[in-house]
């Protein structure tokens, strides 16, 4: 089988600074199931949060949607466009999805992609600053299969980052939100580092797989 790499258009929306809501419960089963994977315990905190959300919205697509999606919209009424209309109606047939893996390999290819552009405060995209596209990077890591890549810009809740990423405003092909909703894809890693000097604002990458 050859190798498919994806890596999704680039979309960033500014939204004014305000307190972004959260559910007040958290899923036992799905930080559980995180904590056990090998390799969490080196994740950052960014990089802890986007796995949570990513395997809560997997295992609980409705829950994602009535308990996460639908007060931010209400938060921020100007994402509340059809790609939130038809963001609804995707996650409310899709069913449970397996919860990520994570995969080590793609944790280090997330992790170097994201202090690569963040650190240096490159511009944002799936390119190395040294010109390696998605699919080499992930070719040399040994990435034998599909891959997908999801980026996104960190300035107010991971949480917030996530739900950008499911609406896919502006981004033709919703590719980030197919990524997200794929049964295919099985494993994952997921990287972060601070944009600049900019503070609380950080650079993510969600690097994901098949099974490898």
């Amino acid at each position: 089988m050859l190798p498919v790499f994806g890596s999704a258009q680039v979309a960033f929306i500014e939204l004014e600074s305000k307190t972004v809501p959260e559910p007040n419960v958290k899923d036992t089963a799905v930080e559980n199931w995180n904590r056990a994977q090998p390799g969490y315990g080196r994740l950052s905190k960014e990089g802890r949060e986007m796995l949570y959300w990513t395997n809560y919205a997997r295992r609980n697509p409705v829950e994602f949607w009535n308990n996460a999606i639908q007060p931010i919209l209400e938060a921020f009424p100007t994402l509340n466009r059809n790609e939130a209309v038809t963001l609804k109606a995707a996650l409310m047939m899709v069913g449970p999805l397996p919860m990520f893996v994570l995969n080590k390999v793609l944790v280090a290819t997330a992790q170097s992609h994201a202090d690569d552009i963040g650190k240096k405060k490159a511009p944002l995209g799936h390119n190395s600053t040294n010109g390696a596209n998605f699919g080499s990077r992930m070719t040399a890591a040994g990435i034998k299969y599909c891959a997908n890549e999801n980026i996104s810009l960190c300035s107010q809740s991971v949480l917030l980052s996530m739900v950008l990423l499911y609406l896919d405003i502006g981004v033709a092909d919703l590719g980030h939100r197919k990524t997200l909703l794929n049964p295919v894809l099985h494993e994952m890693g997921v990287g972060s580092a601070q944009y600049g000097k900019e503070e609380n604002q950080y650079f993510i990458v969600q690097d994901f797989a098949c099974k490898q």
